[in-house]
């Protein structure tokens, strides 16, 4: 029944958060389904910003960067993206 069926179209559930989870934990039906449903610009901009930098998701960023947005990349190109999600900032005081 994939991911969708779940989710009211009253939903609380932000559109970002959808987008990312739906590519992070959907199948391939969930994620074909993503793309008929939300523009690719969109999508692209919310994966580009949480997901393409973390590199605990390199293959699955691999294959969404090959398959759904046509980019002839290599694992190099997430690898040199810069992950503000985990940086640490520290004060000295």
């Amino acid at each position: 029944m994939g991911i969708y069926w779940n989710i009211k179209k009253n939903s609380d559930i932000d559109e970002a958060t959808m987008i990312e989870h739906t590519l992070k934990y959907g199948d391939l039906d969930d994620i074909i389904e993503l793309f008929k449903r939300i523009n690719n610009n969109k999508i692209k901009g919310i994966w580009l910003k949480t997901m393409a930098p973390d590199k605990r998701f390199l293959k699955l960023n691999l294959m969404v960067a090959r398959i759904f947005f046509d980019m002839d990349v290599e694992k190099d190109y997430f690898e040199g993206l810069d992950n503000a999600r985990f940086k640490v900032r520290v004060s000295v005081k």
